[in-house]
């Protein structure tokens, strides 16, 4: 058993056999539903792989994750050129809590997300827990009790 300074489970303990990328369908099920709407496809990946290794953090440890802007005379869906100053976007996932066992079995740890945009962070916290996706991996999603 390995055991942080900060007095909880990390690593292969918590995380399982093998910590999966997250499938591109599972992307939304990971990130937080206020920060979701603020979000392109692409960051919200750039989230939920950030929150995937922060789950298995020693807890209060920032994860940062990022993307870039679209490449110089990108042009958007709109046909206009969307990289005029557009800034990347960023932010970070941190484990606030201890691991822990839910009373349905799951193993859970609660994760801060955050959103830096100008002069403003928005902040999400979430429970995300340990689900197999089959082939011994494991991704951590937001928790859902049936």
């Amino acid at each position: 058993m390995t055991v942080t300074g900060s007095g909880g489970l990390h690593g292969e303990l918590i995380g399982g056999s093998d910590q999966s990328p997250v499938p591109v369908e599972l992307v939304d099920s990971v990130v937080g539903s206020e920060l979701r709407r603020w979000l392109s496809p692409a960051d919200r990946a750039a989230l939920a792989e950030a929150s995937q290794q922060a789950a298995v953090a020693e807890r209060n440890t920032k994860i940062a994750w990022g993307t870039q802007p679209p490449p110089a005379g990108a042009q958007g869906a709109s046909g206009t050129d969307d990289s005029a100053g557009a800034p990347g976007v960023a932010g970070w996932a941190a484990p606030i809590s201890d691991p822990y066992r839910t009373t349905h079995g799951a193993m859970c740890r609660d994760v801060r997300q955050a959103l830096t945009r100008a002069d403003d962070v928005i902040v999400q916290s979430v429970s995300l827990c340990r689900e197999e996706t089959g082939l011994g991996g494991s991704v951590w999603t937001v928790a859902h009790w049936p």
